[in-house]
C-alpha cells in the first residue's frame, strides 16, 4: 500500500493525525484532486448531473477550506492549515470510496435510491463526525466534542449552501 494512502487510512482509524503529514502544497493538490475525482463519481452515482456534481464539489471544498482557515486562525493555529486540509481531503476521499461501495452494494441488492440514501445517512454522519472531529481536535488542540461540533457545523452549512445553489441550477444540470 502506498505510504500516503496508508497514512490517510491511519488518520481515519485514529492511529495518526494531520501532524503526521508534511505541510506540502503538492500533497494538498494531490489530495484535492483525489477528493474531487471520487466525489464526482459518488455524485454521479446518486444521479447528480455533471454540472451539479461540479458545483457540489466546489462548494464542499470552498466551505471546508473557509471553515478550517477561520477556526484555525481563531485558535491561533493557522500554520496547521495545509496539514489539516490535506488530512481532511485525503480522509474524505477514503470515506467517499466507502460511500460508493455501500451505495453500489445496496443498489445491486435492488434497493431504490431513496432507501439507499436513508439507510446510509446516519452511519455516514457518525463516521464523518468521529473521523473529522478527531482531525480537527488534533489541529486545534481541543477536545473531541469541539472537533465533532465543528464537523457538524461544516456539514450542515455546506449542505445549506449546496442545496440553495443546486435548487437554482437543478440537480441534473
Amino acid at each position: 500500500m502506498p505510504i500516503l494512502l496508508k497514512t490517510f487510512l491511519e488518520i481515519a482509524v485514529w492511529r495518526k493525525g494531520p501532524q503526521d503529514l508534511p505541510a506540502s502544497n503538492l500533497l494538498f493538490v494531490l489530495a484535492l484532486a483525489t477528493y474531487a475525482a471520487v466525489e464526482f463519481v459518488a455524485a454521479r452515482l446518486v444521479d447528480f448531473g455533471a454540472r451539479a456534481a461540479v458545483v457540489l464539489i466546489v462548494v464542499d471544498v470552498v466551505m471546508l477550506s473557509a471553515w478550517l482557515w477561520l477556526v484555525l486562525a481563531f485558535f491561533a493555529r493557522r500554520q496547521r492549515f495545509i496539514q489539516t486540509i490535506t488530512a481532511t481531503l485525503g480522509v474524505l476521499a477514503l470515506i467517499i470510496v466507502l460511500d460508493i461501495s455501500v451505495i453500489a452494494l445496496q443498489l445491486a441488492l435492488g434497493l431504490d435510491r431513496t432507501t439507499v440514501a436513508i439507510n446510509w445517512l446516519l452511519p455516514h454522519i457518525i463516521i464523518l463526525a468521529l473521523v473529522l472531529g478527531r482531525i480537527f481536535m488534533q489541529a486545534l488542540d481541543r477536545g473531541l466534542i469541539t472537533g465533532m461540533a465543528l464537523t457538524v457545523a461544516i456539514i450542515y452549512s455546506t449542505e445549506l449552501v449546496s442545496g440553495y445553489l443546486l435548487d437554482n441550477i437543478g440537480r441534473t444540470g
